[in-house]
């Protein structure tokens, strides 16, 4: 599960926007999920997260930006009923 909206903070608070990128850290170790991040605020967490890879606050890598791809099902959804029917068959 990703978070439903944007990870970025400001002055205002959390943005409220729904998230557009994952974005994560490809390193040696492994690819590391740094957070998720809409449209609006890409060109500004790439910069942050270069600057902190510049001040070594943040492991070296290349960043990638993967698009979010919605996912739409019905089975996930919760029928209690259904599952009580399909036991009293068994």
């Amino acid at each position: 599960m990703l978070p439903d909206r944007c990870s970025i903070k400001d002055q205002n608070g959390d943005c409220p926007n729904p998230p557009s990128y994952v974005v994560s850290i490809t390193h040696d170790s492994g690819e590391y999920m740094i957070g998720v991040v809409c449209e609006e605020h890409r060109t500004s967490m790439e910069k942050r997260l270069i600057n902190m890879q510049n001040d070594s606050e943040l492991l070296q890598g290349k960043i990638k930006f993967v698009p979010v791809k919605p996912v739409v099902t019905d089975c996930v959804t919760n029928y209690p009923e259904k599952w009580e029917q399909e036991q009293e068959q068994d």
